[in-house]
């Protein structure tokens, strides 16, 4: 069950332009799972304000407990860029069954946007334990200026033959010699990069329209039944 508990905000870390990272005490010890997600409560201009974010830190990394944020203009981001290191916080966790710890031989992952964060925490965990399951990501982003995790995803990927990722930018032209796809994520990206995809899992995670294009794509392009599809939409404002 989620309880809430008080925390110390230590540090935050860029990610990219517009995106942060936000780590806070994880007080000894939280139990969680890879996929989850916790509700964090600021106090801003006499206000209570609260989110919820999916860890990005995997179970495997220790002393502290991460979200990732793509920072806009409202209150909330507002809140969260004036947290100064020993400020004080209440976080109720966990939460979420966006989870997989090796339960399948065979998982894929489409991600969009800020939606890579639990996706990050799963295939950490997976390459921290020494899982033998197979895993593709397709991770979709405006520009490749606006991929988050890449040099994680890139380290895991070198480590671990198990894992593999596909990259796609819906706008502008990837850098020269990459192997950046361009367009946008629909059944032939998939069949191109995921060529054994009936034999997997699929695992959705994104902005609300892209989950529910790529549930519908996936059930009536791609045949997959519905059991074989576990998706969580994320709201990154």
């Amino acid at each position: 069950m989620p309880e809430i508990i008080n925390t110390t905000f230590l540090r935050s870390i860029d990610r990219t332009y517009n995106v942060k990272s936000f780590r806070f005490d994880d007080q000894g010890g939280v139990d969680f799972r890879p996929g989850q997600f916790f509700q964090l409560f600021l106090d801003w201009e006499g206000e209570e304000l609260s989110h919820f974010f999916s860890f990005s830190n995997s179970p495997t990394e220790k002393g502290y407990i991460e979200f990732t944020k793509k920072l806009s203009d409202s209150p909330y981001s507002q809140a969260l860029l004036a947290l100064q290191p020993g400020a004080q916080v209440r976080i109720k966790l966990p939460m979420g069954i966006f989870i997989f710890e090796g339960e399948y031989p065979k998982v894929a992952f489409l991600s969009g946007g800020i939606g890579i964060t639990p996706i990050r925490s799963i295939c950490k965990y997976l390459a921290d334990t020494g899982s033998s399951s197979s895993i593709r990501v397709i991770y979709c982003s405006r520009t490749a200026a606006d991929f988050v995790f890449r040099e994680d995803f890139d380290e895991m990927e070198r480590e671990d033959h198990n894992l593999s990722l596909t990259y796609m930018i819906t706008e502008g032209e990837p850098p020269e010699g990459s192997t950046i796809m361009t367009g946008r994520l629909d059944s032939a990206t998939v069949q191109k990069a995921i060529p054994d995809y009936l034999d997997r899992v699929f695992y959705v995670c994104g902005p609300p329209g892209m989950v529910k294009a790529m549930i519908s794509m996936l059930k009536e392009d791609l045949g997959l039944p519905a059991d074989k599809i576990v998706h969580e939409n994320f709201m990154g404002y």
